[in-house]
């Protein structure tokens, strides 16, 4: 399927919808009123039933519930749940993680592999794509279960599912290596999935299309070997988290995130048992001070995590006095750059690891997962990076989704930059109403001299904003009468608009609060419509305040 590009407005779904509509792997849907949102947060029956998709690590796609639910029939279990995943290390993760809330009795790892020798007609490449885990654990313990896949990203894809139940009557269940019994579901309705193909051309095509964004006369020449790729933004964070654990510079067990990240990373990070874990979450100079002062009394870090800029603050940390620190002691940075992207901005001369979500605008198709690691050649720490990474890598990245993205990607830099356009003329528009207490977007906010150290000659300002307005009616009547697309997810080749803190932190608003995202922020993904087309649908949703 063609990826999605706006035409006109409104785009504006019904509850519940597929953004883009009749995409059926699409990772947005329809959250149109603000009351709708705070009903989807609680959770309440009559907006879950509603919705028909979601961001796939926080709603598991029908088909792989599909998936789910035949696993539980071949084994015969009713009385368990289980989560699919693609490889045996991301399931024994999952179980690791389920060990502490559970005895381990209650908690099994089933593989799923097709019979050998394979079955006519079906390649080597097929045959490996078709095995994955089923960790089956008790129903109670179902919200720890949707926590890891939420917090890892290291669930199946749902083409991936989709594939795997094209086969499942060829599929044999094993636990402990030995087959077990099962339920023949010959009978079961056969799914239809696409032709698989290997998916390494792709792959190696994204991987060399980064190296070229990357590469700049200030942060070196880099080719493909330094780029990994994974199947979602937070797989590559939680490899890389976990990649500088194992390392332990300076003999420590010990992080700090600079800057108010997005809400699922600090628990990501968490995820990896660090025993030392500090939140610098303002981002600020009295904070890199505190920082500073800690290092130079004798207190070490083996790693820094910072976005740039932050999401949704759009803060920018300063990354050349971290560059400073890290040389002075020993430690590492890793820098998530999905909101600055390749195209606008340029880090890499200050931090040792880049990672992105290219689920957001890399694709912008709203349409399929993905996440890179660029590994730095010229960071002191190259090759234990490197080698640590490789030593840990799975190649778990579906092919069919891999040859979607690289589908998708081609045109990424004309896109950014359209969208960074009218975001800037957007951004100029909004902070200027009386009703608004301020715009957060790169070039309006104080750290825009920060910014500014790493954007790019023909760089722009992004595709990302949020506002915050004196009072929460004024959010909520702004955010019902705008007339584009709402929901979760960023980056998408449409406009798609969402109260931040209400979906991503509706269980810690007050916590969020403190740093400066308040319940009624509303974030604005910018997207590829007619930037004077846009600015009047946001005209008229200011002047319905």
């Amino acid at each position: 399927m063609a990826p999605f590009y706006p035409q006109s407005f409104p785009i504006t779904w019904h509850l519940g919808e597929l953004q883009p509509p009749s995409t059926p792997h699409a990772v947005s849907a329809s959250l149109p009123t603000w009351e709708s949102v705070i009903r989807w947060s609680r959770r309440e029956p009559g907006v879950v039933d509603k919705v028909k998709g979601g961001y796939p690590r926080f709603y598991i796609h029908k088909t792989i519930q599909r998936l789910g639910q035949k696993v539980l029939l071949q084994l015969n279990i009713s009385n368990a749940n289980c989560m699919i995943f693609p490889s045996s290390g991301s399931a024994s993760r999952c179980i690791e993680y389920l060990y502490g809330k559970t005895t381990p009795e209650n908690l099994r790892t089933v593989s799923f592999s097709i019979s050998e020798p394979s079955p006519e007609g079906l390649s080597p490449e097929e045959a490996k794509w078709a095995c994955f885990e089923a960790v089956i654990y008790p129903n109670d313990l179902q919200p720890e279960a949707m926590a890891f896949w939420r917090q890892s990203g290291d669930g199946i894809s749902s083409r991936h599912a989709e594939y795997v139940l094209s086969l499942t009557h060829q599929l044999k269940p094993r636990e402990n290596g030995c087959l077990i019994s099962y339920v023949d579901s010959v009978h079961q309705a056969a799914y239809q999935s696409p032709r698989l193909v290997s998916g390494e051309k792709e792959k190696m095509f994204i991987r060399s299309f980064i190296a070229d964004l990357a590469t700049s006369k200030e942060g070196g020449s880099l080719t493909a070997h330094d780029v990994f790729l994974f199947p979602k933004g937070l797989s590559a964070i939680y490899a890389v988290s976990r990649v500088l654990r194992s390392m332990a510079l300076c003999g420590q067990d010990s992080i700090v995130v600079y800057g108010f990240p997005y809400s699922e990373t600090v628990k990501c990070i968490e995820l990896t048992g660090w025993s030392q874990f500090v939140l610098h979450g303002h981002g600020s100079k009295d904070e890199l001070d505190i920082l500073e002062a800690s290092l130079a009394s004798g207190n070490r870090i083996s790693a820094l995590f910072c976005e740039f800029p932050s999401n949704p603050q759009l803060k920018s940390p300063d990354l050349k006095r971290l560059r400073d620190l890290a040389d002075r002691y020993k430690f590492v940075i890793a820098c998530d750059e999905t909101i600055g992207t390749f195209v606008n901005v340029n880090v890499l001369p200050y931090v040792d690891i880049v990672m992105t979500s290219l689920t957001k605008i890399f694709s912008g198709a709203s349409d399929v997962m993905g996440g890179s690691a660029i590994i730095n050649p010229r960071s002191a720490y190259y090759d234990s990076i490197y080698d640590s990474i490789a030593s840990l890598w799975e190649d778990t990245y579906f092919p069919l989704d891999a040859v979607t993205l690289a589908q998708n990607c081609t045109d990424v830099v004309s896109r950014v930059k359209n969208c960074s356009r009218s975001a800037v003329a957007m951004a100029n528009l909004i902070h200027m109403h009386p009703l608004v207490d301020r715009v957060n977007y790169p070039s309006l906010v104080p750290t825009r001299h920060l910014y500014e150290q790493c954007k790019k000659p023909d760089g722009g300002y992004g595709f990302l904003l949020s506002i915050i307005f004196h009072h929460s009616d004024a959010a909520a009547m702004f955010y019902d009468n705008l007339e584009v697309a709402k929901g979760p997810s960023l980056g998408t080749n449409f406009t798609l608009a969402i109260p931040y803190a209400l979906l991503s932190h509706f269980r810690e608003l007050d916590w969020a609060a403190s740093y400066d995202v308040p319940q009624h922020i509303v974030r604005i993904s910018v997207g590829l419509e007619d930037t004077e087309e846009l600015l009047r649908v946001v005209r008229r949703s200011l002047e319905r305040l």
